[in-house]
């Protein structure tokens, strides 16, 4: 092929609508290392309803749930007058009293109408009954899963050292699969490019320059033809964001590109956009309805923060036990604090302010690098890397074509009674395995991260307990290729039990500890909490730690029963089997729920049930004095779980884009995501079973509503900084306000706030 670029013209408009259609792709990591990502990310520069009306255009379903949703709402009762006139006024519109639920159930009830953007496919889609759309998502899965292979398929994809367009360009061009579907004069085409140039750009240019987009519509064109096959947009952005070169996103979207341009012969009269009719509500009325169910759900919550607020804590604790900010442990919080008044919890993000790395893998947030290494186990690196080459050598016989069958016949009984053993005993319901913790780190960086984590953790040194917990959390199902969703979303789908143990480490360290006022009775223990389970798993534990462990039990079997009360017999039981059974679909909700932020001292949330929908931060605003922890929590914790809160948000209103589908159906591809059925466009998101019971969505759709208690001002400093946290908030992807003593105040912009209580 030859690599001799032409030079072709190339307006600005061009250019920058090829880099703002890629810039709108949200990554997609893979299965192992499972991002709760928001699928908005590349949005956040233009405000929700905006983004509503763009996806309106460039695709189908939008953003914003089904007019039936919220007509549903107001029928309960679950939107009423004072919601829909409060959100109505935030968009500058006026209705009169007593007439706005009236209003909004008349405007959910219309039809509307909008411009759509159409490929060339889609437009021969809707006007010929074809399936062109489906096909080219399917051919170009079908490359792109070969290409992207990491091990699965025991016969690779030729071409696999070149650059993606340039492999897919030799592979399509001796492939008749297109000629025998009717695409006639595709590989003529392939030729045709192929002369010009193997730069995705350039490619992109010279097609560009045979299809009739006019500049006001390209942009737009350029994404929908991404939303048309999302998921290998989504994994293409993923492998840019580690680094590709040359970028991969631009490579895809050529290819895509060049299906619509084989297509324009068949389709003369097609035009980019036309005009479309919506059954039910337009946009500007869905992002109404919408503001007015999160204004019921934040109306209810500053009720109860009000009212909430209770004594601090004068005695010291028997124990102080750290969890994750995850919404999981809010359940579990509550329930541990029961058991006795000498129990104090904490809330803090579940990596305890270690950013570590084991082996090659990041044990932090994704939005943090990791700053140290560890490395686990007794095991010499040569003799792991024998097991692993060994485990690789296994399962390449068992894929192999011919292999497959004597793999069977050598391994086929043991394969079966462990199955036998998944299905019935619960085997698999162990404590994690234990190895021990290895690091080089100088003591002046240890006391450092010490001191960062008591800091961040809102744990004062001379104040401590006599038994500290830091909790990790992670799960453990069978048979689950979402498996590491269901650990931190925000830790690249990892446990939390190897940064607690780190961190234990450290802060248990004599000569760390010789350099902080910490108690000399003080002990740390590390843990970790099962969300499948509930159960929590203490590490090296003192030997007078029984009661503690006693209390977590007693503990474990509360929130058993509250996140499980639909079961019917021995919930216990019934909890641990389908942890272990393989055939589980739903072997718990994850972040199911999730709902809002509040970063405050627990004193100012202990007495309230918040139903496991809440992610809770300890903050003392008294003691930050320079701001750098709130700094720390509006910019890390709260960025995460928007994050969170969006994909969730993303999979209920439209699983067709921004979810996975049915996981009955799923299979695995590449080893790194997952096809629904045998073909089609990778999925991204959330399956359905972790979203929906059968009969009712078990996740409300809601954007995140995040409550600091500090100043006002004190906020607009570090929006001011920060571009992200104020792009967030100024534009409505999350709702920020600021609790000042029973007084709450919401931020609409940097400088610009609006008090709850007095309303």
């Amino acid at each position: 092929m030859s690599t001799t670029l032409v030079q072709l013209e190339t307006p600005n408009t061009m250019i920058s609508s090829i880099e703002n259609a890629c810039s709108r792709i949200a990554p997609l990591w893979p299965l192992q290392s499972f991002v709760a990502v928001n699928p908005f990310l590349g949005l956040m520069n233009m405000s929700f309803g905006q983004a509503a009306q763009l996806f309106e255009r460039v695709t189908t379903g939008g953003i914003l749930a089904p007019a039936d949703h919220y007509l549903s709402k107001i029928s309960r009762g679950e939107i009423v007058e004072a919601d829909v006139q409060a959100s109505a006024r935030q968009k500058g519109m006026a209705i009169p009293k007593g007439m706005a639920v009236a209003w909004l159930t008349a405007e959910l009830s219309l039809p509307s109408e909008g411009t759509r953007v159409l490929s060339v496919a889609s437009w021969l889609d809707s006007t010929r009954a074809t399936t062109w759309s489906n096909f080219i998502a399917d051919e170009i899965s079908k490359w792109c899963s070969s290409y992207f292979d990491e091990g699965q398929s025991a016969w690779e994809m030729p071409f696999r050292n070149l650059p993606l367009l340039e492999a897919w360009m030799r592979a399509a061009s001796v492939d008749a699969n297109t000629s025998v579907a009717g695409l006639k004069g595709f590989r003529d085409l392939l030729k045709q490019a192929a002369i010009k140039t193997n730069d995705s750009e350039a490619m992109i240019l010279w097609a560009l320059n045979r299809l009739p987009v006019p500049d006001a519509h390209l942009e737009e064109y350029l994404h929908s033809l991404l939303l048309s096959v999302s998921g290998w947009s989504a994994y293409a952005a993923y492998k840019d964001r580690c680094g590709a070169s040359p970028k991969i996103l631009p490579q895809l979207l050529a290819i895509r590109l060049l299906y619509d341009l084989a297509l324009l012969p068949t389709a003369k009269a097609w035009k980019c956009s036309e005009t479309a009719l919506y059954e039910q509500g337009g946009t500007a009325t869905l992002e109404i309805a919408q503001l007015a169910a999160e204004h019921a759900y934040r109306n209810r919550l500053t009720q109860n923060l009000i009212s909430s607020s209770q004594p601090k804590r004068n005695t010291r604790p028997a124990l102080q036990a750290v969890f994750c900010i995850d919404v999981r442990s809010e359940v579990y919080r509550r329930a541990l604090e029961s058991q006795d008044t000498t129990i104090a919890t904490t809330g803090f993000a579940g990596f305890f302010g270690m950013p570590i790395g084991v082996g090659d893998t990041a044990r932090c947030p994704v939005l943090l690098s990791p700053g140290y290494q560890v490395e686990e186990g007794l095991i010499p690196t040569k003799a792991r890397n024998l097991f692993s080459s060994l485990a690789n050598a296994w399962n390449l016989l068992r894929r192999s074509t011919v292999g497959c069958f004597s793999s069977v016949e050598v391994a086929g009984l043991f394969s079966g009674s462990n199955m036998i053993r998944s299905a019935w005993s619960g085997a698999h319901n162990h404590p994690p395995s234990i190895e021990p913790l290895h690091w080089d780190i100088p003591l002046e960086e240890r006391i450092n991260l010490a001191t960062g984590a008591l800091k961040g953790m809102s744990l004062e040194p001379s104040k401590l307990a006599l038994a500290v917990l830091l909790c990790g959390h992670g799960s453990r199902t069978e048979n689950n290729p979402y498996a590491a969703g269901l650990d931190c979303g925000a830790c690249g789908g990892h446990a939390g039990d190897i940064n607690a143990r780190f961190a234990v480490a450290l802060l248990n360290d004599p000569e760390v500890r010789a350099s902080l006022p910490i108690p000399a009775d003080t002990v740390f223990i590390a843990g970790l909490h099962n969300t499948t389970t509930d159960e929590v798993t203490l590490f090296d534990a003192p030997a007078n730690a029984n009661h503690i462990q006693n209390w977590l039990n007693a503990a474990s079997k509360l929130a058993r029963r509250e996140r499980n009360s639909n079961f019917e017999g021995n919930i216990d039981a019934e909890v641990k089997r389908r942890s272990a059974d393989w055939s589980e679909v739903r072997p718990e909700w994850g972040l199911a729920g999730n709902a809002a932020f509040i970063a405050a001292p627990r004193e100012r949330t202990s007495s309230l049930n918040l139903g496991g929908r809440v992610f809770l931060h300890d903050y003392n605003d008294a003691a930050d004095t320079d701001g750098s922890i709130l700094s720390l929590i509006l910019n890390a914790p709260v960025v995460v779980a928007s994050w969170i809160n969006l994909q969730y948000y993303g999979s209920t209103v439209n699983n067709r884009l921004f979810g996975s589908g049915n996981k009955v159906l799923h299979n695995v591809v590449g080893t790194f995501g997952v096809w629904e059925g045998n073909a089609g466009d990778l999925r991204t998101g959330l399956p359905m079973q972790s979203l929906h019971d059968g009969e009712k969505w078990m996740h409300e759709p809601l954007r995140l509503q995040v409550f600091v208690a500090t100043q006002r001002e004190r906020m607009d400093e570090v929006m001011r900084a920060s571009t992200d946290v104020r792009n967030l908030v100024e534009n409505e992807w999350i709702h920020l306000m600021s609790l000042e003593g029973n007084r709450i105040f919401q931020c609409r912009k940097v400088g610009e706030w609006v008090e709850l209580t007095s309303a």
